[in-house]
């Protein structure tokens, strides 16, 4: 419990020095108007303040751009009510995330008594593999869309991870878990196109291989595999979803195109988990011998084959998207990590050798060395950070105190160089007002504190100060 409250100490302060992002932050705390993101908001623009307004912004966003009601409805939640209780629940939900990744490694054992090392490992496994940590675990709409939703659906899957070790125990055989699994399912469907898809389609397949050979199947699986589907269908037909394609991307569907541009990123996601997929196809490699004399053992090689063919998927599937964002990669990295739990611990139960007790040692000491310089340079960064974002609140008060009718001109965030990026493992993230007082991030800003408008000023120096 003390390392999770270590971790949970981290991620706390991570967010706390982590301020509204520029754009989909600012514009999110408003009643969804029904226009494309990128156009700016109106002069009339009214805050999410009452969860009428909330439920009205919802539906409207649901009706004309996007159907991601669960992750957007939490965001908008979170933004009217502030970001100081936010940190603490991100925070939460973070380490928990590391919870479930720990049970879903211990065939769905549902228990708190962790060991210390593993758990850290699977922090380490986040912050060191993830593609586009800090969009995914601190940037407050980020977290809502991918950390959040991924909590929902590994809490979803940890009864069916249980039941595929154990077939025969009887799991929550009760019309309330039942009734409760359908609804959650519901609800974990309503939250990710594209990780939910493959999540049905693995739990589709499980309750085949049990009905061919004749396991008992609980009506509370059936109830939230459907309960799944429900809340997908939901998800993929909303009419936004329709809307935003046709806004951003007209009638036309150019695969070529989004594969070329996609595979840049696509190449970056590899490379992130590329220390994931080495020890696993080394595992798969070793292990095929090794199957046929335990039937414990081909479970285990199955599971750990399907998650790895998900997370690639998950990826490549994305090359076709109009669009592929390094936090996309996150659900693939958490499969991985829960793949790779499972062969470390399938190490001493097999007496599989996978890595030789000199190179665990020195991937153990790379690790901490690793993990102390890249969090040292991101909290540097995020401290200046937050100090540029204060002075710029500052000046917001004084626009507003003296002359509220003017444009408020600032210097922009000093452009951390690319040895600095790569020495915080990449989780600095470049977010800024524009030059042009016009653009959307920049209008939304304004809208947000009352003032006439904002913009960067054009300055080559990397100086953290707004004052001329």
């Amino acid at each position: 419990m003390l390392t999770l409250l270590i971790i949970f100490v981290f991620l706390y302060v991570l967010n706390y020095l982590t301020p509204l992002g520029f754009g989909d932050d600012y514009l999110y705390s408003f009643i969804w108007q029904g226009n494309a993101m990128n156009d700016p908001l109106s002069a009339n623009a009214a805050r999410v303040s009452s969860f009428s307004d909330l439920l009205a912004s919802q539906w409207s966003h649901y009706l004309t751009w996007g159907g991601r009601s669960v992750a957007h409805t939490l965001a908008q939640l979170f933004l009217w009510k502030g970001k100081v209780g936010f940190n603490f629940v991100n925070a939460f939900v973070g380490t928990l995330l590391v919870v479930e990744i720990y049970w879903c490694i211990h065939k769905g054992k549902v228990s708190f008594s962790f060991e210390p090392k593993k758990v850290f490992w699977i922090f380490f496994a986040l912050w060191a593999f993830t593609p586009g940590f800090t969009p995914v675990f601190l940037w407050l709409t980020g977290a809502c869309n991918y950390l959040w939703t991924c909590v929902m659906l590994l809490g979803f899957m940890v009864p069916f991870i249980k039941k595929y070790y154990f077939p025969e125990e009887q799991i929550g055989d009760s019309v309330f878990f039942t009734g409760f699994m359908f609804c959650f399912g519901i609800v974990s469907g309503w939250t990710n196109e594209n990780s939910v898809c493959w999540i049905i389609l693995m739990l589709f397949l499980f309750l085949l291989r049990l009905h061919k050979h004749e396991i008992s199947i609980h009506n509370w699986m059936y109830a939230g595999l459907a309960g799944l589907f429900i809340g997908y269908l939901l998800l993929v037909l909303s009419p936004g979803n329709v809307s935003r394609l046709y806004l951003i991307h007209g009638t036309g569907w150019d695969s070529v195109q989004y594969i070329k541009a996609n595979c840049s990123t696509f190449f970056k996601v590899m490379i992130c988990q590329f220390f994931l997929w080495y020890f696993l196809l080394r595992f798969l490699c070793g292990a095929m011998h090794k199957s046929s004399g335990s039937e414990i053992l081909k479970k285990e090689i199955i599971f750990v084959s399907v998650l790895s063919v998900i997370s690639l998927g998950s990826s490549v599937v994305m090359l076709l998207a109009p669009e592929f964002p390094e936090r996309s990669g996150f659900f693939g990295t958490v499969w991985l990590i829960i793949a790779s739990g499972i062969v470390w611990q399938m190490q001493d139960e097999y007496k599989l050798n996978l890595i030789q007790d000199r190179a665990k040692k020195f991937l153990a000491v790379t690790g901490v060395i690793y993990f102390i310089m890249t969090s040292v340079i991101t909290l540097q960064n995020f401290c200046k950070t937050n100090e540029w974002q204060q002075e710029l609140l500052f000046r917001v008060q004084q626009t507003k105190m003296k002359n509220k009718n003017s444009v408020l001109s600032v210097k922009p965030f000093r452009k951390a160089g690319k040895t600095e990026v790569l020495m915080s493992g990449f989780h600095i993230v470049q977010n800024d007002l524009s030059d042009d007082a016009n653009c959307w991030e920049n209008v939304a800003f304004a809208r947000y504190y009352g003032i006439k408008g904002v913009r960067a000023e054009k300055d080559n120096h990397n100086e953290i100060d707004l004052q001329h």
